[in-house]
């Protein structure tokens, strides 16, 4: 507001002066104007022998001092000098200004053009002695004088007025043009500081409202923040609870399961020699004890081999990239194929879910090229970019229907992307009948990671 108030004031001083400006020479011309007609009708009658002598003869004299000597105007017209167009004065109420020559310059020369001239003169020019030794300043009017109406230019009238009343005029119609200004400037002013505190006061409301919603905008986000972060431990202590909970059903079922099956196979073996040297045994029961035996046996191995799978080796203590190729070797022991694999060396710590979810991505993944893709020899890569590992899991076999498998629900699949998105990473996977299939997943390789991902 102080620099619209700047703007305005020297707006207000720059119009205020203009106007005084055109108020004195608006007042002045007028009253010039009065004057000058009045002269030269009082010039006309006496300038009939001008153009035949080039001068004034005695008569005009006589005439022009009874009228600016003697006459009323004297009370008026402070001085009166008539001059020729050589710069001599032909005429002077003061006498001893007669004949005296002084250049032709400034309002004279402007006035021996045809145009009248005025204007509040200080009476600093040198024919000017006598009036400053008397006035300050005075009203001072040229008229030019010329033959006939649209005639040349002769003489030139130059006469003085008193000052006083016509600059208490213009001095009063100043002040008021100074006060109307001011009036203007100031309503103009509490207009604009209408107009500026009203938008002030709207903006600060907007910024006062942008910045409660920025408050609860950063609350919502540490809210998110704080259930992301629980969702994520949530997750991580999910994974590895899960894996405790397959090692004791592992667990459970080798000691349980497991071990009253190979009890009774080994009571079955006694009873069917047993019962194989009693002379009454019927024909054809040999064969099914064999098959019952055959059957118990397969029982046996389809429990130890599920117990085996859902136990997983201790890996806790081992790197990132051991517990990759802890999953190869277990792998390669079980199947007898050979896996490529590159892994880099600078996988190390990593949150045990981590470790769990990788492991369990490679034992998932190889098997399915096992059981899909016999013959082909799978490849997994293991590389970090950063802050996460990257895991691709590849072979060459007859591949699959993606979206139909997804359709179906294929638990193996959905099994290993809710593991990895578990822990905020992501799954892909790329097939097609005919060329492959390639697994992909990316994982984060620290607790912070895994509670911001």
């Amino acid at each position: 507001m102080l620099a619209i108030f700047a703007i305005l004031a020297i707006g207000m001083a720059s119009i205020g002066t203009w106007m005084g400006r055109q108020i004195e020479t608006s007042a002045v011309n007028r009253a010039a104007a009065i004057s000058a007609v009045y002269v030269e009708s009082i010039l006309a009658t006496q300038f009939h022998d001008w153009p035949s002598v080039g001068t004034l003869g005695a008569e005009s004299h006589d005439a022009l001092d009874h009228l600016f000597v003697e006459g009323p105007l004297s009370r008026k017209v402070v001085s009166f000098k008539l001059w020729d167009a050589d710069g001599r004065i032909v005429y002077s109420n003061n006498h001893s200004q007669l004949g005296l020559r002084f250049p032709i310059d400034g309002l004279l020369a402007a006035a021996f053009k045809g145009a009248l001239q005025a204007r509040m003169s200080n009476l600093d020019e040198a024919d000017n002695l006598t009036e400053k030794n008397r006035w300050q300043r005075l009203l001072e009017v040229y008229v030019p004088a010329r033959v006939g109406s649209q005639g040349k230019v002769i003489s030139v009238a130059e006469f003085y007025l008193y000052s006083e009343n016509l600059e208490r005029d213009i001095s009063t119609a100043q002040q008021r043009s100074w006060v109307f200004v001011a009036i203007v400037t100031l309503a103009i002013y509490l207009l604009l500081f209408g107009l500026v505190r009203r938008a002030s006061l709207t903006i600060h409301d907007q910024q006062r409202d942008l910045r409660q919603q920025l408050q609860q905008l950063r609350s919502a986000l540490e809210d998110n923040d704080r259930m992301r972060e629980q969702v994520h431990k949530a997750g991580e202590s999910t994974t590895t609870l899960n894996e405790e909970f397959l090692i004791r059903v592992a667990a459970d079922l080798h000691d349980g399961p497991a071990q009253a099956i190979a009890f009774a196979l080994m009571r079955f073996d006694e009873f069917a020699a047993a019962f194989q040297n009693c002379a009454s045994s019927p024909s054809g029961a040999a064969q099914d004890f064999r098959n019952i035996h055959d059957a118990l046996q397969s029982s046996l191995r389809d429990v130890r081999k599920i117990s085996a799978g859902l136990a997983m080796p201790g890996i806790a203590e081992l790197s990132l990239a051991d517990t990759a190729r802890r999953a190869i070797d277990d792998f390669e022991r079980m199947s007898g194929q050979t896996v490529r694999a590159d892994i880099d060396e600078i996988l190390d710590k990593a949150p045990l879910a981590v470790k769990i979810t990788v492991y369990r991505l490679l034992q998932e993944s190889l098997n399915n090229c096992w059981r899909h893709a016999p013959g082909s020899s799978p490849q997994v890569s293991m590389h970090q970019a950063e802050c996460e590992v990257l895991i691709t899991i590849a072979d060459h076999g007859a591949g699959f229907d993606f979206q139909a498998a997804a359709v179906s629900g294929r638990l193996g699949l959905n099994f290993m992307r809710e593991r990895v998105r578990l822990l905020g990473g992501i799954f892909e996977v790329d097939s097609a009948p005919g060329r492959g299939t390639c697994i992909r997943a990316r994982l984060p390789l620290s607790a912070n990671e895994i509670t911001h991902a």
